[in-house]
């Protein structure tokens, strides 16, 4: 560890210095929200920089699946675009991206039929006739272009002086080609240059220009090998995923000795690299590839998953065996080549997520931090809650800051570059948890920690101007602003993903003397003369940088600390012990902004002069690391916490602090509501206690009303048949009992983080009924069956507000204890809500409880000449007594 530059009295003044009082004369103005118009669609977007029309002024290119596109020349920012020419939508060559080899427009269904390239040199270096290859042709019988285009990779070609577009033309049965474009200009239009490679020679499918049989000979095969007939390696069936790539998503890349490479795949057989030659921008034909498995020669008499060179796919880089991965894209940063790959299906339930490894060179081999191989030699689930492995740094998961009004979630399919001022971007598209299945384009700044590894920033460039040479050299922040008030984020792998999971930034302080307090205890520690910053917590160290930044939809200025446990932490799985190679961001906003934003944006109970008729609930968590308190005026009538003791005038002082700052606001109120009384207690049971019910029918003996101001604590212990994580509680929120005539649910809310809004219509997971609900817990989802068998379950619900609050405390039987919280605003005013519990191959029981016997002995029969039987009651029972008796001072359950 690198010594802390500043020693602790220096930060003395700082520590001990009283706040100053802001008022909201000092605040006018503070921050301002910002919109973005022109958002661009672009799923897949490659990134590219045409710096060779205009090198003084370049134009920012992404080209993506279904020709989606955009364009801008505000190099200070990547969050507004303009899109050019014409999309799959078009149906003529009007405006069109394509030409055919006269020059002529054409439309893009037609572009795939003839290329330029007539000849090139094969495997031993002779010129040979090459062609004519019809991509569509190759496609499996049936297949459309439209729909099929996915992917593009654009890249200048120094040496052809043109530009390169790589196109992936997917086809079912792994009937798929890459094939490489050309034009003078970036915008088109793109001529067909001729196929890179080709996958899906099975034999067995029909293709659109092609019979089945010997459809091998349709490619380029024989150029690349020399074979005059196919490999027995690839005669699998059904099976070619297993073994082989399906040639789709291309990266091409220059190396540092100006080579050209194309990396490429999908899933199945994992990714590929092939190099490329700078003549023609096809596949250089003359560097060839031996047949290796596991890195050693191999004849080719049968294929094997472990492949790891290929005379025609040539050599593996990535995944293998199914493991999700695609998207490949390589960038050398700094002095290292990173291997970025997409986990996860795309959709916003699939678990998109970016991941990285380096290498020293191109070809690879690439790891992680923990040195592990990007390659895989056997099938694991590789992300999501089941998640059994976790190689590869995760870049960041889904996550969601104060001014966004979804969470980002399912990023993905990146491309990354460096521009001409030696600054790093990651170029993804990600989905949001209020926008369905819609997806925009986003660009962070990437960074390197003193150890050579990449984080993304927290936030969206915004023209920020440091650079990775920057922070190893100068320190631009000064040593006095560190110390403050942060909000703090893990990017945990194995998120619940399929249920849109996202993280959310707890509080946190940096203290004046090096530690760190709040909801995360530890120390930092700043490297002089540099913006490199390390935190620590529970002795694993995040090495970072310091940056200053804008807040997303903000023009709130920051300072932000991305970091990564690249040589500390935890691997063993599980989402919160998973703890090497983490990414943490720590952000501390500008505080009077801060305060401000947070007066304007949370929802108080009360405004000044409001006659209050029932207990209000106040907000104590305040927005981007502030802080939120209360003060009565009148302990006797409304305490500081909220509750109701009288009725009468009371003035309840609001107090948002932040660093150095702190703002306070006055309401005076008339208190009518009742005062509200203690909790009452109930102890659940279901009807039917066994674990083989079905759903619907298992419910609990009681109802539980609550009326508005009031709240109930009900424990009890949850028995399940540990077969599916619903099988266990479900709480039922309703306007009446089941039957009622007028009854109707407000919320069923299930014991493993979801549930849906019977009324209202939609869930938690998708709420596209936009119902006001929070819903929050730290379950370790790889125990999670076991943890709830047994377990004791002490839970709060309130209704003030037409809130429903719900807070339970789990205890397993093995002594964990789980939070788990969920709280909804009813839909329609109500005076009272019904609560009853529901299960599911499962049951509860809170009569130990409370009797205050615990594991009572259970018999099947009690003879009565051990000693007189009595009931919990203190009565004298006989032997047809059923349930809990005392016999001399024992407890016993009689079945």
């Amino acid at each position: 560890m690198k010594n802390l530059l500043l020693p602790i009295f220096a930060f003395s003044a700082l520590s001990s210095a009283a706040q100053t009082t802001v008022t909201d004369a000092d605040l006018q103005g503070a921050y301002s929200a910002r919109q973005y118009g022109k958002r661009v669609v672009c799923h897949d977007p490659s990134i590219v920089i045409d710096n060779i029309t205009n090198p003084a002024s370049p134009t920012y290119y992404i080209y993506g699946s279904h020709l989606g596109r955009g364009k801008t020349t505000a190099a200070e920012n990547y969050q507004e675009w303009t899109v050019f020419k014409a999309d799959e939508s078009n149906a003529t060559a009007t405006n069109s991206l394509f030409c055919n080899l006269s020059g002529n427009l054409v439309n893009y269904s037609d572009a795939y039929a003839t290329h330029a390239v007539t000849s090139v040199k094969d495997y031993t270096g002779k010129t040979v006739t090459f062609g004519n290859f019809d991509a569509h042709g190759w496609q499996k019988k049936g297949n459309t272009v439209k729909g099929m285009q996915w992917a593009p990779d654009v890249i200048y070609n120094k040496t052809m002086k043109k530009w390169c577009m790589y196109m992936s033309l997917n086809g079912d049965n792994w009937a798929s080609s890459i094939v490489c474009f050309t034009s003078d200009n970036v915008e088109g239009p793109w001529k067909y240059q001729g196929p890179v490679v080709f996958s899906g020679f099975l034999g067995k499918y029909a293709h659109n220009g092609y019979a089945a049989a010997d459809d091998w000979k349709n490619t380029d095969f024989t150029i690349a090998t020399g074979e005059t007939s196919l490999p027995e390696r690839y005669n699998v069936g059904d099976k070619w995923g297993s073994f082989w790539p399906n040639c789709i998503d291309p990266c091409v890349f220059y190396d540092d000795q100006d080579n050209l490479w194309m990396s490429y795949g999908s899933w199945s057989g994992g990714i590929f690299l092939l190099r490329l030659d700078k003549n023609n921008g096809l596949r250089d034909y003359t560097y060839t590839y031996p047949y290796e498995v596991n890195g050693k020669a191999a004849t080719s008499a049968a294929a094997s998953a472990n492949t790891t060179s290929d005379p025609y796919f040539g050599k593996k880089i990535a995944g293998g065996y199914y493991v999700s991965g695609e998207a490949s894209y390589v960038e050398k940063i700094g002095s290292h080549y990173f291997l970025f790959m997409s986990y996860g299906g795309l959709v916003s339930t699939g678990g998109y997520q970016m991941r990285v490894f380096r290498s020293d060179n191109p070809e690879g081999p690439y790891v992680d931090c923990n040195g592990t191989s990007a390659v895989f030699n056997r099938y694991l689930m590789n992300y999501s809650a089941t998640t059994a492995d976790n190689r590869g740094v995760l870049l960041f998961g889904g996550y969601k800051w104060d001014p966004m009004s979804g969470a980002e979630i399912a990023q993905g399919h990146n491309s990354a570059f460096t521009d001409k001022e030696g600054r790093s971007f990651v170029v993804y598209h990600s989905r949001f948890t209020n926008k369905g299945e819609g997806h925009e384009v986003r660009v962070h700044q990437l960074f390197l920690n003193d150890e050579g590894w990449i984080m993304a920033a927290p936030f969206e460039f915004d023209g920020e101007t440091i650079t990775n040479n920057d922070i190893a050299t100068k320190a631009s922040i000064a040593d006095t602003e560190i110390a403050g008030d942060y909000q703090f984020l893990r990017h945990e792998y194995g998120q619940n993903t399929e249920a849109k999971a996202y993280e959310t930034p707890v509080n946190i302080r940096l203290n004046a003397d090096g530690t760190i307090s709040g909801a995360e205890n530890g120390t930092w520690e700043r490297t002089a003369g540099t913006d490199y910053i390390a935190l620590t917590f529970d002795d694993v160290v995040y090495r970072g940088v310091l940056v200053r930044q804008t807040i997303d939809y903000t023009n709130i200025p920051a300072i932000a600390i991305a970091a990564l446990s690249s040589s500390s932490g935890s691997t063993t799985l599980g989402q919160k012990s998973y703890t090497k190679q983490q990414e943490v961001w720590a952000v501390k906003a500008d505080a009077k902004a801060a305060i401000k934003y947070t007066a304007n944006k949370i929802n108080l109970p009360f405004d000044d002069g409001t006659v209050l008729e029932e207990t209000p609930v106040l907000p104590t968590e305040g927005k981007l690391g502030t802080n939120i308190s209360w003060k009565s005026s009148d302990e006797s009538i409304l305490t500081s916490d909220g509750k109701v003791k009288g009725q009468g005038e009371v003035t309840m002082t609001m107090i948002v602090s932040k660093d150095d700052y702190v703002y306070t606001k006055d309401y005076t109120i008339v208190v009518e509501a009742e005062a509200e009384k203690d909790a009452d207690v109930y102890f659940p049971e279901s009807m039917e206690k066994n674990t083989s019910a079905a759903w619907w029918t298992n419910f609990s003996k009681d109802y539980y009303t609550l009326k508005k101001g009031s709240k109930a604590e009900l424990k009890f212990y949850n028995y399940s048949n540990k077969v599916a994580n619903w099988n266990n509680w479900c709480l039922v929120a309703a306007n009446a009992e089941r039957g009622a005539e007028e009854y109707g649910e407000h919320f069923v809310l299930r014991n493993d983080n979801y549930g849906w809004f019977t009324v209202a219509g939609g869930n938690t997971n998708d709420n596209s009924s936009n119902v006001e609900f929070t819903l929050q817990s730290d379950y370790n989802w790889d125990t999670f069956l076991d943890d709830m068998d047994g377990s004791l379950v002490d839970m709060n619900v309130e209704f003030n507000g037409n809130v429903v609050k719900m807070t339970s405390t789990i205890t397993t039987t093995t002594k964990k204890v789980y939070n788990y919280s969920f709280s909804m605003k009813l839909t329609q005013p109500e005076d009272k809500v019904v609560l009853f519990f529901v299960n599911e191959g499962s049951y509860i029981d809170g009569s130990s409880l409370a009797t205050g016997i615990n594991s009572p002995y259970v018999i099947t029969k009690k003879a009565e000449g051990n000693g007189k039987w009595y009931n919990l009651n203190g009565q004298q029972v006989d032997s047809s007594y059923k349930g809990i008796v005392i016999v001399n001072g024992r407890k016993f359950v009689n079945k």
